[in-house]
């Protein structure tokens, strides 16, 4: 009898985390939908119910780091960057929109490093070469040209554009 209740009381743990699972991804989800329709707070709100539900879940703190980005809360966004990369190192995405943040509040060594961090993990990343090579071109530095070409080679449509602003002379 003992085993068959071990048993019993294990698919229930199974099935509550699960419950709570599918409670955070309905969260995730509504949050979503009202980041789509650029209603931030909302969405910055659904996200944190699906975070205080699954801790764990690094695209919900993604999600609520870039809501707060749009909202212009850029300490807070990194924040949520920073959870989301302890959560999932490898998501060069991560760390391109926490360098994005950083850009805004003029960390552009911090930037320059989430690019070259997501660069490492995604030899192609387009984006992060761009902005990369536009952080280095502000800063003074023409190896950003450089990078500005690889953005354009890997895909990136406004790389002429930029190409011509800042590097053709």
């Amino acid at each position: 009898m003992k085993p068959l209740c071990s048993i019993l009381l294990s698919l229930l743990v199974v099935a509550f985390c699960a419950q709570e699972q599918s409670t955070a991804i309905g969260f995730y989800t509504t949050g979503l939908e009202h980041y789509n329709h650029q209603n931030y707070k909302d969405a910055i709100a659904e996200y944190t119910k699906a975070i205080e539900l699954n801790p764990n879940f690094a695209e919900a703190f993604f999600q609520r780091g870039c809501a707060k980005h749009n909202a212009e809360d850029y300490k807070g966004a990194i924040d949520d960057f920073n959870t989301s990369i302890n959560l999932q190192p490898k998501n060069e995405l991560f760390y391109k929109q926490r360098a994005s943040s950083k850009t805004m509040l003029k960390d552009y060594n911090g930037a320059i490093s989430d690019c070259d961090e997501a660069i490492l993990i995604k030899n192609d990343y387009d984006k992060a070469y761009a902005l990369r090579g536009i952080l280095k071109i502000e800063m003074g530095e023409i190896s950003g040209c450089k990078d500005l070409e690889k953005a354009g080679e890997y895909g990136y449509n406004n790389a002429p554009i930029f190409l011509k602003k800042y590097c053709m002379k």
